[in-house]
């Protein structure tokens, strides 16, 4: 074991000063994960989540119209959205872009043509560069439209009936909403954590490849035989590229995780203790998963080839760019073939401030990927180094 030690120290040092493990396990994905936040960041809404600023016009102002109105202001006191009243279109139209992302506008009579059954319609109005914002309103004016008609032909229907008519106003009877607190089976991180996790880890891999070639490197450049002649054993080379392996990573990690939450804003990866069982469990899978690609190439160029471009497609389906689907088709099930899709499972889990043991179930699925390839790759390479 001291061997083995003495081996992983020396290539350690020797990647540290040549910086180019530095430059692969922090400097590229912590500026990666940077860019990406601030570049893509608002599109999911940022670290605060989407800001909807929205105004309204009620030209009617009667019984069927003031429910819209309601819902919007206690939308806004539950911290959902910000909503400014117009007295008419002007102010609304002068405010688009600067104050307000869009506004709805009920048109006067709305509420007669609806109590008489005739077509009405109610007008949304977005600024060009807020076109999600755009879009939920007119979700929020056609939920508000479908309760008004649902209403409208539940009076119809209970009259013609002959029954009970519904309680309340026939036109608004249907429109109504209830906030109220659920557990979410699963937790998703917010987009600054996501892309430094995502980041972080899918340069993992790119950085245990600078221990797990080494073998093949030594193989290459001739210094294999001489290491094997000295007296140490074989395993104890094996097992030192390995251990080189996982402190990299481990270092890599670390630094990414603390420096993410110090730099970008609303970065949180959760637990401590359950962050670093993840990078652990995280750092030995990449290890077994990049140790058995080099057990199977020739030459150190094809390992590192081949390590890249799966690496390239695990993260890619593991999810590290964008965020796969989480339902029942096909796509959505293999993400979890991929070590990636667990650990940033496991820092979803740990999102919102849930115990460290929220991380076990990951942890544990990616310690089953690193004693799987992990025990097919160390027989392969001792396989190999006694032919």
């Amino acid at each position: 074991m001291l061997a083995a030690l003495r081996i992983a120290g020396k290539d350690l040092k020797l990647r540290l000063r040549d910086r180019s493990a530095i430059i692969t396990g922090v400097i590229a994905p912590l500026a990666l994960a940077v860019i990406f936040y601030f570049v893509f960041g608002s599109a999911f809404g940022g670290a605060g989540g989407l800001d909807l600023e929205y105004g309204i016009v009620d030209l009617d102002g009667s019984e069927v119209s003031t429910p819209l109105v309601g819902v919007l202001v206690e939308a806004e006191e539950a911290g959902l959205l910000v909503v400014e009243e117009y007295p008419d279109r002007g102010p609304a139209e002068a405010a688009l872009g600067e104050e307000i992302d869009a506004y709805i506008v009920i048109p006067q009579g709305f509420g007669d043509l609806v109590v008489g059954g005739n077509a009405a319609s109610i007008e949304v109005v977005g600024d060009v560069d807020a076109q999600t914002s755009t879009l939920i309103a007119g979700s929020i004016a056609e939920q508000y439209a479908a309760g008004v008609e649902s209403g409208r032909l539940a009076f119809i229907t209970a009259q013609t009936l002959g029954g009970a008519s519904p309680a309340g106003d026939p036109a608004t009877a249907a429109f109504s909403y209830e906030m109220v607190d659920m557990a979410a089976e699963t937790r998703q991180l917010n987009p600054a954590t996501y892309f430094a996790a995502g980041m972080a880890v899918f340069f993992l891999f790119f950085t245990v490849q600078f221990g797990v070639l080494g073998l093949l490197e030594e193989e290459r450049d001739g210094t294999l035989t001489r290491l094997l002649a000295a007296p140490i054993g074989r395993r104890a080379v094996v097992s030192g590229k390995a251990i080189l392996a996982f402190a990299l990573g481990v270092i890599a990690m670390t630094v990414l995780a603390v420096s993410t939450q110090l730099i970008i804003p609303g970065a949180e990866w959760g637990a401590p203790l359950g962050v670093a069982m993840l990078i652990v469990a995280g750092v030995l899978a990449a290890v077994g998963i990049m140790g058995l690609v080099a057990s199977a190439a020739k030459t150190a160029e094809g390992a590192g080839n081949l390590g890249s471009i799966i690496a390239v497609i695990l993260g890619m389906l593991g999810g590290v760019f964008f965020q796969i689907g989480t339902g029942e088709d096909l796509l959505s099930r293999l993400t979890f073939v991929t070590p990636h899709a667990w650990f940033m499972r496991g820092l979803g889990e740990l999102a919102g401030g849930a115990d460290w043991t929220a991380a076990l179930p990951a942890a544990g699925a990616l310690g089953l990927f690193a004693l799987v390839t992990g025990a097919i790759g160390w027989v392969l390479v001792n396989r190999r180094l006694e032919s």
